[in-house]
């Protein structure tokens, strides 16, 4: 069962970028970036972790590889990035809170719906820290190049 959802993120991933015209040739690294995602928010809520703390550790890892990836094929991450989070967005989640309040049950529908915007909040930050911190590095690793040089 747990491969016929590996396959079902790969197709969705690569569905997504078939439809943001990204070329054929990045499609296969783009499908993986969404399959890493998924299964690490998978593993995450296996091991007992809530779903906001696997979302936000997915999507470090979307941000992480998307900027390994856009270095080594000389492309922008966010080609990968796009992509790569669509498994980790809660839609289902979305849709839980509007039936709750088409219902009337709004207790429930306020519970469900803070729980999407925080996870929704968890994706944007966790992508948001993993590309700071890589050009942190990046930018530090220029500097220090740079004062080598003025050092000679």
């Amino acid at each position: 069962m747990l491969m016929v959802k590996i396959i079902a993120v790969l197709l969705i991933s690569a569905s997504v970028g078939i439809l943001y015209r990204i070329p054929r040739k990045l499609l296969l690294y783009v499908s993986f970036v969404g399959m890493v995602a998924w299964l690490i928010m998978y593993i995450t809520m296996r091991l007992g972790g809530n779903g906001i703390l696997a979302d936000f550790l997915a999507s470090v890892a979307v941000g992480v590889i998307a900027e390994i990836l856009a270095r080594i094929l000389r492309k922008p991450a966010t080609i990968f990035i796009i992509p790569g989070f669509i498994p980790l967005v809660p839609g289902g989640d979305a849709y839980m809170t509007m039936l709750y309040m088409v219902e009337g049950n709004y207790v429930d529908g306020v519970a469900k719906g803070m729980q999407t915007i925080l996870t929704a909040g968890a994706i944007a930050f966790g992508i948001f820290v993993s590309s700071t911190i890589f050009r942190l590095i990046k930018n530090y690793n220029l500097e220090s190049c740079s004062t080598d040089v003025r050092k000679s």
